[in-house]
């Protein structure tokens, strides 16, 4: 940019100079004589010519004067500017240098962090290269230690895969007789096996007699045309075929609401029996007929007699399924036994290895303190092995007493309010298993043992105390539901007058999850929650 106004500088003097040199030929033109007009002149004009020529030479000093001065002062100025224009410019070309100095100062800056950086690269690449080393050095010998642990522990398990072994097939053996027995125990088989049809009991035959009895009344009745009243005055044919109708019609109500009869609902169905009676008389009046009451009579008995014939069906599925759930139990009792005999006698096994073992050690033992020490085991090892010979005497015993069990008494206040109790029987090894099983069982929250007694007799002692709280058994019908409504004081007076003064009885029942279900009721509703 500065050079440019220095080239503009330069092109004004020249154009200046240029105007100079102009102006100066101009005034040589002007002062030079002109002889042929001066020849043609005349008197007076030449009086002017002369007077012009005259001032001529003072007109161009003037003229060259001003021309002089305006070139030297343009010149000067423009010296000053120009000189001023050559200050900036060095200036500028010095700052430039400066800042050219410094970019090559921060180029090398750069360079020299640029390779700073790459030496700490290296230096931080080496140190992880020797972390990574060291590491897995470590790794490495962690991995021995493992390896030789892991020999040590190879070793242990081939010295018991023999003894796995012969576990195994003696488990493959109770699997197999398990099955066997579940097949025994399926649905069908239980069904086929007690098949208590109503037909075949005493009870039903003669409800059923009674029945065949009672239907032929109602045939005689219908045959001799005393179970419809005619009292209309139309034809023969009229009445009978009303007659027929009307019989017709209670026939199918009376069969269509006998369909739907239970142990139940006996007093529904009389009701529209009656209903239905009413309403057909009342209908067929205009046509001169009407049902006797001795049909509907009748008809009432033949309800109650299939009514009672429904409630002994009802009681004897109740027996079904009461022995079903017997059945299921006593094998569930047997596998029991079973199974702790078999824990007892591979228990019994182990310890009498166990036993060689250390008679062997002993008998190689170089100092008295190791066969001592080796003495000690033994004699704790016999005393296990006494233990799990009374364990076997007591399921020998149990499995041979098929009446030995555990009567418990259990509340559900969640599910059935205060002093409701449940007086049962069960002949388990862990009679809580049974409990549990109860709770799992349509209640919204688990049972509370307040009570856990053992007897050789367990059948009996529940027998006894569900005759002696007879009247208070919640379900009067069927006893067999074994709830009772009665304070627990009373039961366990009872049983410590007439079985054991050492029964422990649990007053307060935990109730865990049915207590704090009532406090997080009792925050929503108080609007904590």
């Amino acid at each position: 940019m500065y050079k440019e106004k220095w080239y503009c500088s330069i092109w004004f003097i020249a154009v200046m100079f240029f105007m100079a040199v102009a102006l100066s030929s101009e005034t040589s033109e002007t002062s030079t004589p002109k002889n042929d007009t001066v020849a043609t002149t005349s008197p007076p004009e030449k009086h002017l010519e002369a007077t012009t020529q005259t001032n001529t030479p003072e007109s161009e000093k003037s003229t060259s004067f001003e021309s002089e001065f305006f070139f030297i002062f343009g010149i000067l100025f423009l010296y000053k500017k120009h000189k001023s224009a050559i200050g900036h410019i060095r200036a500028m070309e010095a700052k430039e240098e400066r800042v050219r100095q410094r970019l090559l100062e921060i180029e090398d800056a750069f360079k020299n962090s640029e390779h700073e950086l790459q030496d700490r690269q290296r230096e931080i690449l080496h140190q992880c290269r020797r972390e990574a080393e060291s590491l897995k050095k470590d790794a490495e010998l962690e991995i021995k230690a493992r390896y030789a642990s892991f020999s040590v522990e190879e070793k242990k398990l081939l010295a018991k895969s023999s003894t796995l072994s012969s576990e195994a097939d003696l488990l493959k053996k109770a699997i197999k007789d398990l099955h066997q027995e579940l097949k025994l125990l399926s649905e069908t088989a239980l069904t086929e096996h007690y098949n208590f049809s109503a037909y075949d009991s005493k009870t039903s035959e003669e409800c059923q007699n009674k029945l065949a009895i009672l239907r032929l009344e109602i045939a005689d009745l219908i045959k001799t045309g005393k179970a419809v009243q005619a009292f209309g005055s139309g034809s023969k044919k009229n009445i009978s075929d009303n007659s027929k109708q009307i019989l017709r019609c209670f026939n199918a109500e009376f069969t269509n609401f006998m369909s739907t009869l239970n142990f139940k609902n006996v007093d529904t169905v009389r009701s529209k029996i009656s209903k239905s009676f009413e309403s057909l008389n009342k209908i067929f009046e205009i046509d001169g007929v009407r049902l006797d009451s001795k049909i509907l009579e009748l008809k009432l008995e033949e309800l109650g007699f299939v009514h009672q014939f429904e409630v002994l069906k009802n009681q004897e599925k109740e027996i079904q399924k009461a022995i079903k759930a017997q059945m299921v139990e006593e094998e569930k009792v047997r596998r029991d036994i079973e199974k702790q005999k078999a824990i007892i006698e591979k228990d019994q096994k182990h310890y009498q290895t166990e036993i060689k073992k250390l008679t062997i050690y002993l008998q190689k033992a170089v100092d008295e303190v190791e066969r001592q020490l080796y003495v000690d085991k033994i004699q704790k090892i016999e005393t296990n092995l006494q233990e799990l010979e009374v364990k076997k005497a007591d399921a020998d015993r149990r499995e041979q007493n098929a009446r030995a069990g555990h009567v418990y008494i259990i509340s559900n206040i969640g599910s059935f309010g205060e002093d409701v109790f449940k007086i049962g029987m069960t002949r388990r090894l862990e009679p809580m298993d049974r409990i549990k099983e109860l709770g799992d069982a349509s209640v919204p929250f688990e049972f509370d043992v307040h009570a856990m007694i053992f007897s050789e007799d367990a059948p009996a002692l529940e027998s006894s105390l569900h005759k002696h709280f007879e009247k208070n058994s919640i379900n009067r019908v069927n006893p067999r539901k074994e709830f009772f409504k009665v304070s627990l004081d009373k039961i366990e007076e009872y049983v410590k007058a007439n079985y054991s003064q050492t029964t422990r009885f649990t007053k307060i029942p935990i109730a865990s999850e049915y207590r704090q279900s009532m406090e997080i009721v009792e925050k929503e509703a108080s609007g904590q929650v």
